[in-house]
């Protein structure tokens, strides 16, 4: 499984204004609406068999969470689908870059 640090994400992020990355945060609603990096979308682990569909299998996604663990159990679902993810290891408990509120 591929990882990336907050770190390495925040400097993609920052690197690449022409073409948004999608970032995937696997939390629930309620702590994605706490607090989120501005350009994720919302696909709570929970609800990833269901919701799996609507996301852009050829497309590469980073994966967040809160510490890291929900993200790394999405990735390897995902990647049991063919999806092109990496999972962020430290997750928003840590992030230090631009986020909504």
């Amino acid at each position: 499984m591929k990882r990336i640090s907050n770190k390495e994400l925040k400097e993609l992020i920052q690197l690449t204004t022409n073409q948004p990355i999608s970032i995937i945060d696997v939390r629930e609603e309620e702590e994605f609406t706490e607090g989120h990096i501005t350009i994720a979308k919302n696909f709570p682990l929970s609800t990833l068999p269901e919701t799996m569909a609507e996301i852009d299998r050829e497309q590469p996604h980073y994966v967040i969470c809160q510490h890291g663990v929900r993200s790394e159990h999405a990735c390897s679902f995902l990647e049991n689908y063919g999806y092109n993810v990496v999972s962020v290891s430290e997750g928003m408990s840590v992030w230090n870059g631009e986020a909504s509120l």
